[in-house]
């Protein structure tokens, strides 16, 4: 794009912009795919699975009604900092569920629409912060950000900020690509999707003193670092895997950047990270 106006963007803490609706759509397919597996996921373990039948399409003005004056709104950021939000909104007979990205304090993006009676459904999604007065919560919140944002003008160059731009577009890439790829492989009987919260005591303890480090070229040809180790909770042992991006800053520093993080019980799917030279310790993070 000519100019940084032209771009299109979804999330109001995240500097990824877009150049059409048609590329939003299609870097966000995977993520998209990931909310719809999880509600069968949640579906099959509370035996709801034929509540809704598969496929089916929420009216746009249900939709509307939900992000306009919902009920309840649980708000989550993950490690990249991307913010998501889950809309509740409860009728007589049923409630309607909205996962959404917000920007300038409107929905911007929906990631899943779901419809349901059950109260156990409703549940697995009342996660996150609790936002209790979204009004005032969303004003307070973009004075911080306009306060973030001039201080950052002052101190640092416009080349600077393209420079970080481009580098958070490659992570967020990749990470789309990895999680459509481990879409696709996993086994059923892996850990869930909607149970990986519960593993994120392990993201740090990986990065600081993992088992195995290996480097290899992507597809692209970036330098990726993927970090791997071995745990047990009681009768439970699984592998947490993080893989990450290296990115050469100024005075020939290194640093590598987190692009996604998951953990297993399949040994293959673990091998299937095996991949490249193996390190003999920690990189700097």
């Amino acid at each position: 794009m000519d100019h940084l106006d032209d771009l299109l963007f979804i999330d109001e803490y995240s500097h990824k912009g877009f150049c059409s609706e048609e590329c939003i759509e299609d870097f966000y397919f995977p993520l998209i795919k990931h909310y719809e597996m999880i509600e069968h996921s949640l579906r099959r373990k509370h035996n709801i699975e034929s509540e809704l039948p598969p496929g089916t399409i929420i009216e746009a003005d249900v939709v509307e009604a939900v992000l306009e004056n919902p009920s309840e709104i649980f708000r989550q950021t993950n490690e990249l900092h991307e913010t998501f939000y889950n809309f509740i909104k409860h009728y007589t007979d049923f409630s309607v569920i909205v996962v959404a990205s917000v920007y300038r304090k409107e929905a911007s993006f929906v990631f899943l629409a779901t419809r349901t009676k059950s109260q156990a459904l409703i549940t697995e999604f009342r996660y996150g912060e609790l936002v209790m007065d979204w009004a005032r919560t969303e004003v307070e919140e973009d004075e911080e950000i306009s306060v973030e944002l001039e201080a950052d003008e002052v101190n640092v160059d416009e080349h600077d900020e393209d420079e970080d731009m481009i580098f958070i577009q490659l992570l967020e890439s990749k990470k789309s690509n990895l999680l459509a790829e481990i879409l696709m492989n996993r086994k059923d009987d892996d850990i869930p999707f909607e149970d990986y919260t519960g593993y994120e005591s392990c993201f740090q303890e990986t990065l600081d003193s993992p088992d195995e480090v290996f480097e290899k070229k992507d597809k692209e040809g970036d330098m990726i670092f993927t970090y791997i180790k071995a745990f047990s909770r009681g009768r439970e042992t699984f592998y947490y895997i993080v893989t990450c991006l290296k990115r050469i800053m100024e005075a020939e520093n290194v640093n590598v950047y987190p692009i996604l993080a998951l953990p297993t019980i399949d040994m293959e799917m673990c091998q299937e990270f095996r991949g490249g030279t193996r390190l003999s310790g920690p990189l700097k993070n």
